[in-house]
């Protein structure tokens, strides 16, 4: 009997309504072959380390960018590199150019076995590409709303010893797929597990490539040393179809942002609600739900009888004032074509990172996502331990139906709510010349007016001038005095 309840389990999914491609006309997702016919003719692949920046500790990040944006990039990459190295990772910048999507990943395999735990992509470098047929019920058998699927796959670089492999196409008079390898994935098997983070910057379909790149580097910058900031709030907006949903989903991102503007009555979520509210007020954090489609949102009201529209276009000539985005919407994310994903973080004052999917689909266990980030992981290894949580035993159909288009757009090793590395600042190392200040827990801390304290994930904590809990904070108390360790017992 026991055994017979774990089957069920394992195969059960959650009472989830499905996401699905919603546009108000007969657009369609951009093909792998249209995708390939607009990329330059395959050369030899080629990558040259062309800078590096020792953190504290072991672990490596790969800042990998495409060859013709290193020079117009250069002092600005620099600048990342320094930023990175100062949260104490070691980081290697390179210069790529050619190759495959296999390359690629043996490249980031090769830099695994040297400590390499996640990797920025800048600019077009080698995307691998997926298909499958949806099983949403994860009945084994083709329904009448289950469909073909090509589409971009990040995960592909992220798990990096698994086994990939491209032995179907799609038969056009069937819209089945059939022996017979056509340059796309179809079937992924053994250690699914992935081992590193992977995010994009990928501004070449959204035009102005390098201008777009400079001014998000800027943004990053300033964001990590304080000059770019909005409240550490969240907008949670969730559609009609997920109103049975939404209270849990909220305080899954409670766990992150505990100040959160949360909207879901159905008849108050509609675009014409949402979008004056991301053009009026500012919001770290916005974890939107809605039926989508690369080029904008759609959302229900009247009883569900009527839809009202929001499009990409309309990003650039907003005032929005938000930082990083959950997108629990339909292909928002798919970065090969313009995207409302990559709208918001390339081309908005503030915008940083967009989680979202590049197919029909999306994040579910939120609470696995928004973890690991409140106990200060980047954002990209946060999706990676997203995706092992998911895969810690196996993947169902379903799963995999929902969940192979996840990617990040942006600087995967951001950190919300304004982390920074524990030992940024610090004008030598940490030993007998830096000793602690040792106070006793439950003692209040009298700090100087505008003092921050962080944990040690580089988390910052809302108690300064109040009581602590036993551990080890640190206190920033202007720009001209370094940080203090303090030990509470």
């Amino acid at each position: 009997m026991l055994s017979a309840l774990l089957a069920i389990a394992l195969v059960s999914r959650p009472d989830v309504a499905t996401l699905r491609w919603l546009a108000p006309d007969s657009s369609r997702p951009g093909t792998f072959a249209e995708f390939r016919t607009n990329q330059a003719n395959p050369t030899g692949w080629q990558v040259r380390l062309v800078g590096r920046s020792a953190g504290r500790f072991g672990d490596r990040i790969d800042i990998i960018v495409e060859a013709g944006l290193v020079g117009p990039l250069r002092a600005e990459l620099d600048t990342t590199l320094s930023d990175i190295a100062r949260e104490n990772y070691d980081v290697c910048l390179f210069s790529c150019s050619g190759g495959s999507a296999e390359s690629l990943r043996a490249f980031l395999a090769a830099e695994h076995d040297s400590g390499l735990v996640a990797a920025v992509l800048v600019g077009d470098l080698p995307v691998a590409w997926f298909q499958m047929i949806d099983d949403w019920n994860n009945n084994r058998r083709r329904d009448p709303d289950e469909h073909y699927e090509e589409f971009p796959c990040d995960l592909y670089l992220m798990d990096i010893d698994g086994e990939w492999t491209d032995s179907l196409h799609r038969s056009g008079m069937l819209d089945t797929l059939v022996p017979g390898a056509d340059g796309i994935y179809d079937l992924h098997a053994g250690g699914i597990v992935p081992e590193i983070g992977i995010s994009r910057l990928p501004t070449s379909v959204l035009g102005n490539e390098p201008a777009l790149l400079s001014e998000y580097l800027i943004r990053a910058h300033a964001y990590r040393t304080g000059s770019l900031s909005v409240p550490e709030r969240a907008l949670v907006y969730i559609d009609d179809d997920w109103f049975t949903n939404a209270w849990y989903w909220d305080q899954d991102v409670s766990q992150l942002y505990p100040d959160r503007v949360s909207i879901w009555d159905k008849e108050t979520t509609r675009i014409a609600d949402y979008r004056p509210r991301i053009d009026s007020a500012p919001f770290q954090w916005v974890q939107l739900c809605s039926h989508s489609w690369p080029g904008g949102h759609a959302m229900y009201y009247s009883n569900r009888d009527s839809t009202d529209w929001f499009y990409v276009t309309e990003i650039p000539v907003m005032t929005i004032e938000a930082s990083f985005y959950n997108l629990f919407a339909c292909s928002n994310v798919r970065f090969t074509e313009v995207n409302c994903g990559g709208r918001y973080v390339f081309n908005t004052a503030y915008g940083l990172g967009a989680l979202g999917s590049s197919k029909t689909g999306s994040m579910l266990e939120f609470g696995d996502y928004y973890w690991p980030l409140s106990q200060g992981e980047p954002l990209a290894l946060a999706l990676r331990d997203w995706f092992s949580a998911q895969m810690a035993n196996g993947l169902e159909n379903w799963e995999r139906s929902w969940y192979y288009g996840m990617c990040h757009i942006g600087d995967g090793l951001l950190k919300p709510r304004w982390t920074v590395g524990i030992a940024d600042g610090w004008p030598t190392p940490i030993g007998r010349s830096t000793p602690p200040s040792v106070v006793r827990a439950g003692a209040v801390l009298t700090l100087p007016a505008g003092s921050l304290v962080f944990d040690q994930t580089g988390r910052r904590l809302h108690q300064a001038g109040s009581s602590l809990a036993p551990g080890l904070y640190f206190v920033r108390s202007g720009a001209a005095v370094p940080h203090r360790l303090i030990v509470l017992r």
